[in-house]
C-alpha cells in the first residue's frame, strides 16, 4: 500500500488541492489553519477503500468515508444574512499502489449524492478483494499496516462497541490489524491487553512468543534509557526499567507514554496483520539487525503532530527511528517543530505555503533559519516581545535625533508613546 499522489476537491478549506508524496516519508509543514489535518484526513478517505468491503464482518465499523462535516461550505450573502451552501462533488483522488500493482481511484460525494460513492475505485476494489480472496486461500500473501494517529491520539474518547473474542486469551485474528485502525486514537486498553495475553502464552509454553520479542524490542529501540520491558500482573500494566529505576506505564511522563503506545500499536499491526513473516531472527537486535518481518511489511500511516509531548531532543529521532523500524511503511505525518524539520532528508518536506517540495537538506541548517524560512517566523533569535521592542525603539530614537527645533513633533510623541507601551 502507497499513495504517490492525492488530489482533494471540496474537502474542509480546500476548493481544490494536489500533494504529492514521498514514498517513505512527508512531514506537511504550514500555519494553523493551513489544511495539513485535512490532508491526513483525505489520506485516510483514500486508503478506506481496503475497508469498502472488509475482509470480516466484524470490521464494519473500521471503515473511512468522507464524513458531512468535512464538505466545504461556501459563503452566500443575501441581504444582511450570509448562508454556508454545500460545495458538491466532494472528490478524494489517489494514485499508487495497491497489491504489488500501481492503480488510481476515486472516492467522492456526488452533486446529487450524501453518501461516498466507489464507483470510481473498481479497479482497486477488485485488487483488494483478490487480495483477501487469497489470503483466505491460504496465500502466505504481505497486508499492509493502516492506521491513522490523531493529535489527540492518547486523550480522545472511545465510544465505539468493543471488539469480541471468543476466548479472553485466545489467538489474534489476522483482521485485527484492521479494526478501528481509523479512530484517531490509540486504544490504550488493547495495548495492555495485548501484552496479557502474550504473559498468558509464556506461562502455557515456557516461552516468549516470537512476536512479543519483536514488539518489545521495537518500544525498547525508541525509549532512550529503557532496558527492559515486562507486563505487572499485579498492576496489569506494562513495566519499562531505566537502568536501576522501574516505572509503570501509568507514571511515566506524557511524551514517554505517547512514543510506547505508538511504537507498541504500529508493531503489534505488523505482528497481527503478517505473523508468517515471523522467523528464527524475531528475537534480532531491532537496533543493528532488523527482523524479516518489520523489514517486509508495508503500510500507510498518518500521524498528526508527530513531536506532540515530545522532547526535542526526542523530536529529532522519531522520524529516524520509525524509518529504520518500519522501512516499508509509508509514514505522512505533521508537525510544527523545527527540531523534526532538521531531521528530515531531501524531498521529505511539504509546505502548504508553497507548491512542491522542498529542495533544500534541513540537516545541516540552523533551528533558526527553518523556523525563518519555512515556518516564516521573524526574526527567531528574539522573543516576540524583544522584537517589538527593538522596533518600536528604532521607531522612537530615529525622530529624536531629527526633532523640531521649536518643540517635539507628534510623530516622537507617538513614537515615544509606542516605546514606553511596548517596554
Amino acid at each position: 500500500m502507497r499513495i504517490d499522489r492525492l488530489h482533494v476537491r471540496n474537502i474542509k478549506g480546500f476548493k481544490e488541492k494536489s500533494l504529492k508524496l514521498n514514498p517513505r516519508f512527508t512531514l506537511l509543514v504550514g500555519d494553523n489553519g493551513a489544511g495539513k489535518t485535512t490532508l491526513l484526513d483525505a489520506l485516510a478517505v483514500a486508503a478506506g477503500v481496503w475497508l469498502v468491503k472488509p475482509p470480516d464482518s466484524t470490521l464494519v465499523s473500521s471503515g473511512r468515508n468522507i464524513l458531512k462535516e468535512e464538505i466545504r461550505l461556501e459563503p452566500l450573502k443575501e441581504e444582511e444574512r450570509t448562508q454556508l451552501i454545500e460545495c458538491k462533488p466532494v472528490t478524494i483522488e489517489a494514485e499508487g499502489e495497491i497489491a504489488d500493482r500501481s492503480v488510481k481511484w476515486l472516492r467522492q460525494i456526488s452533486t446529487e449524492g450524501t453518501r461516498t460513492s466507489n464507483a470510481d475505485a473498481s479497479e482497486a476494489l477488485n485488487l483488494i478483494r483478490r487480495h483477501y480472496s487469497r489470503v483466505h486461500a491460504g496465500d502466505k500473501l504481505v497486508t499492509p499496516v493502516i492506521a491513522y494517529y490523531g493529535a489527540g491520539r492518547s486523550w480522545l474518547p472511545y465510544r465505539s462497541r468493543q471488539l469480541k473474542r471468543t476466548t479472553s486469551f485466545g489467538p489474534v485474528r489476522r483482521w485485527e490489524a484492521f479494526y478501528d485502525c481509523f479512530a484517531e486514537r490509540i486504544r490504550q486498553n488493547d495495548l495492555q491487553k495485548w501484552f496479557q495475553r502474550e504473559l498468558f502464552a509464556f506461562a502455557k509454553e515456557s516461552k516468549w512468543r516470537p512476536g512479543y520479542d519483536i514488539v518489545k524490542g521495537s518500544i525498547l529501540h525508541c525509549i532512550p534509557g529503557a532496558d527492559e520491558l515486562w507486563y505487572d500482573v499485579d498492576r496489569a500494566e506494562v513495566v519499562l526499567r531505566f537502568g536501576s529505576k522501574s516505572t509503570a506505564y501509568s507514571n511515566l511522563s506524557a511524551g514517554q507514554r505517547m512514543m510506547v503506545a505508538l511504537i507498541a500499536d504500529i508493531a503489534i499491526k505488523a505482528v497481527t496483520q503478517n505473523s508468517h513473516l515471523i522467523g528464527k531472527d524475531s528475537r534480532r537486535d531491532v537496533g543493528t539487525n532488523l527482523p524479516q518481518l518489520l523489514q517486509q511489511t508495508p503500510g500507510l500511516v498518518l500521524i498528526d503532530e508527530i513531536d506532540a509531548h515530545l522532547h526535542p531532543r526526542w523530536q529529532r529521532r522519531v522520524v529516524g527511528d520509525l524509518k529504520h523500524l518500519f522501512p516499508k511503511i509509508q509514514f505522512v505525518c505533521t508537525s510544527h517543530s523545527p527540531f523534526v524539520i532538521q531531521s528530515l532528508d531531501i524531498g521529505e518536506v511539504r509546505s502548504l505555503d508553497k507548491s512542491g517540495p522542498l529542495s533544500t537538506e534541513y540537516a545541516n541548517v540552523s533551528i533558526e533559519d527553518i523556523a525563518e524560512e519555512i515556518q516564516k517566523v521573524t526574526v527567531p533569535q528574539q522573543s516576540e516581545r524583544a522584537r517589538k521592542l527593538s522596533e518600536t525603539a528604532t521607531k522612537y530614537f530615529s525622530p529624536l535625533k531629527k526633532r523640531e527645533k521649536d518643540g517635539i513633533s507628534d510623530e516622537l510623541k507617538r513614537a515615544e508613546f509606542e516605546y514606553r507601551k511596548a517596554s
